[in-house]
């Protein structure tokens, strides 16, 4: 573990802040989950999950989990805002409620700030937040439920469908403080129900703060869950989310998480399988530059027959910018009949740039069907000289190629207004290319 002078600083910080936090009946869980936090530290790169992440600049930053900064103009913001969904809206860690807009919803579909949530005693609620993402074996989550303060809610009653996407924006414009934020998303879809998540995250250029935020999705049986994340941070911030995914019964789950910003992140995913017939697909990827550090790190943890998982992940990078893909799979002893695939292809722009790709394959089973790849190369020479040969200039050719490439993340999400959202990031990176 790392523990120094940050350590301690982060838990004076929650004895501090600890009784401002929303939710009364959540303290015993946050003071649980400080001393968890305070016993392990931040994750070194001796825990193998983290070998290729190094986040001793972070720990020993002096990120404030106090700080309360004046919202700025979110007018500013507005083209992050994803047309006819419903949205929350939160600036420096904090709801924004005149931005923020939830219409009429079917009956048994429930949207709220996490804030708003649990400020009454939820039995449900109580069951549900904490549960799905434990603490135990996870410093980050642990940090995360200690200082949590808002986020997204969204739970369906069986049988209900969530006809709009819901988005949650995180704006981060802090100006010269160094803020530490932990935001919470909770998604529980009942049987038979149907939603699609978009998470948002964007700060003002040059802001340097720390975003550590977790995801919690519980998928019902025979329901769906589309979750979508952007990750536009500043360049100088560090983004440190979990999403954790359980899956009954016939359950299907879609992931799609692209990584433009931030100076260190990494994005885990963890799935598991408990009930047959369950699918998921894993796909995201990064588009990086300069000395930015992207980590995708998943876990697909069959542990039921009947189930199918997928992963395709690519990533871009240019200059001295590094990647990371961390697959893993699990299938155990009794999960027969698993189907399950992992693709990780990498596309270096620079001769600085490095990629690590580890896909993994845990196998307990004998009645599976496995299978994995990665590559790492640069651009195709003969694909741009076809493209060339046609009149191509030379810059236009290599966009047309980048995109592409990337764009097969995006495979599986229906045209509309949620997929165009990822798809201006691509676009937007895609203009400052050399």
């Amino acid at each position: 573990m790392t523990t120094n002078e940050n350590t301690a600083r982060i838990v004076d910080s929650f004895e501090q802040a600890k009784n401002g936090l929303p939710g009364t009946w959540l303290v015993g869980a946050r003071e649980g989950a400080i001393h968890s936090f305070a016993a392990a530290g931040f994750p070194t790169q001796r825990v193998e999950s983290w070998k290729y992440t190094n986040l001793t600049r972070l720990a020993r930053g002096a990120f404030d989990p106090l700080a309360e900064i004046a919202a700025p103009d979110v007018n500013a913001w507005c083209d992050l805002f994803i047309d006819g969904c419903d949205r929350i809206v939160i600036v420096n860690g904090r709801v924004d409620p005149v931005h923020s807009t939830i219409g009429a919803l079917a009956d048994g579909v429930s949207v709220s700030a996490l804030s708003d949530a649990v400020e009454e005693i939820d039995p449900d609620l109580e069951k549900q937040l904490g549960q799905i993402a434990p603490d135990e074996g996870a410093p980050l989550v642990a940090l995360n439920t200690a200082f949590m303060r808002d986020g997204l809610v969204l739970r369906l009653a069986p049988g209900t469908v969530l006809e709009r996407p819901v988005q949650v924006v995180h704006i981060v414009d802090s100006g010269d403080t160094a803020l530490a934020l932990h935001p919470r998303t909770l998604v529980v879809a009942g049987d038979n129900s149907q939603a699609t998540v978009v998470e948002t995250f964007a700060g003002a250029e040059g802001a340097g703060y720390w975003t550590n935020a977790v995801t919690e999705i519980r998928v019902g049986k025979n329901a769906s869950v589309q979750h979508l994340k952007r990750q536009s941070e500043s360049v100088a911030a560090y983004h440190t989310a979990l999403t954790q995914v359980r899956l009954d019964r016939d359950a299907r789950f879609y992931s799609v998480a692209l990584t433009v910003g931030g100076i260190l992140s990494r994005n885990e995913v963890k799935v598991a399988f408990e009930g047959e017939g369950a699918e998921c697909k894993l796909a995201g990827g990064s588009l990086l530059r300069g000395r930015q550090h992207a980590d995708s790190t998943t876990e697909a943890d069959h542990r039921v027959p009947n189930t199918n998982s997928d992963q395709v992940f690519r990533n871009v990078l240019d200059d001295n910018s590094h990647s990371v893909f961390q697959g893993g799979v699990i299938v155990r002893k009794d999960a027969q009949k698993t189907d399950s695939s992992q693709s990780n292809r990498n596309l270096l722009l620079s001769s600085g740039a490095q990629a690590d790709t580890k896909p993994e394959l845990q196998i307990f089973a004998d009645d599976v069907k496995c299978a994995h790849g990665a590559t790492v190369g640069d651009l195709d020479k003969t694909s741009m000289f076809y493209l060339e040969s046609r009149g191509i200039p030379p810059k236009q050719a290599k966009a047309l190629l980048i995109e592409a490439f990337i764009g097969e993340i995006l495979e599986d999400v229906a045209e509309g207004s949620a997929r165009n959202h990822i798809e201006s990031a691509i676009a937007n990176w895609m203009v400052e290319a050399k």
